[in-house]
């Protein structure tokens, strides 16, 4: 049996049977559409309130933490003030040793020195600077090339140093450079299986210094990728230079 009741929320006048009704206080009661509105806003709210606990809790457990990193910088702040005072106390007791076992410096000057640069090892020291240039040449403006192509021959001529000449000038024109060229020359016998290397003499020690700065250019020419440039150096400091790169010669390119 149906009868006709108002919603508590809209206020409008329904007849529905009695086992449709949802909620039912004598003669008022909540529709089917109020109903499901209050039961969503019902949820939504049990979520917040779960959520907002939720989240106190999180920022409870943060404060804890907090509080204990707080705690462990305190200890640390003191060990580091501990570390300190005992650094300076050992500073202390170093510096007292020194001043009490240390010699004055002329003390040291005049007993160590003396001996040091006396006439006999200055003399000596020189004739071993000496002995490493047994030439006595100078070589500040020299320029050593590498397999740089030869002209075939028994004798070096007029017109193979004139042949060398130009060569060196085609390498210059290679590294963007115009420079004047004191000398040129082979160095060692000639023989038919290898090329000789050659010295360029230049002007200035500053003109060597720019080409030596470029010699890793030729590389990348077309016709001297194969030569090398280098400084000129006497047999002894070659053969030094040689047995410091030999261990590396297979990791230079």
């Amino acid at each position: 049996m149906s009868q006709k009741m108002n919603c508590l929320l809209c206020k409008t006048a329904k007849t529905e049977f009695p086992a449709d009704v949802n909620i039912a206080r004598g003669l008022t009661w909540l529709c089917s559409y109020c109903f499901t509105k209050v039961r969503t806003n019902q949820f939504r709210t049990n979520l917040a309130e779960e959520t907002e606990k939720e989240h106190s809790k999180v920022v409870r457990d943060l404060e804890k933490e907090l509080l204990n990193c707080q705690k462990q910088v305190i200890d640390l702040q003191k060990k580091v003030i501990e570390l300190q005072d005992e650094g300076l106390s050992a500073a202390k007791a170093v510096s007292d040793t020194v001043k009490s076992e240390m010699k004055t410096f002329s003390s040291v000057i005049s007993t160590n020195c003396a001996a040091a640069v006396s006439p006999s090892k200055l003399q000596a020291a020189f004739k071993k600077t000496i002995a490493l240039t047994p030439d006595n040449v100078d070589r500040s403006c020299n320029l050593m090339i590498f397999n740089l192509e030869e002209e075939k021959g028994s004798v070096d001529t007029a017109a193979t140093v004139e042949e060398d000449r130009k060569a060196v000038e085609k390498i210059l024109e290679e590294l963007n450079e115009k420079m004047k060229l004191t000398d040129v020359k082979r160095v060692g016998a000639k023989s038919e299986k290898k090329t000789r290397p050659m010295i360029a003499t230049l002007s200035s020690r500053e003109n060597l210094l720019t080409l030596l700065k470029k010699a890793r250019e030729l590389k990348k020419t077309k016709n001297f990728h194969s030569v090398y440039i280098g400084p000129d150096r006497t047999f002894e400091e070659r053969k030094i230079e040689r047995g410091v790169l030999s261990p590396y010669s297979a990791l230079i390119p």
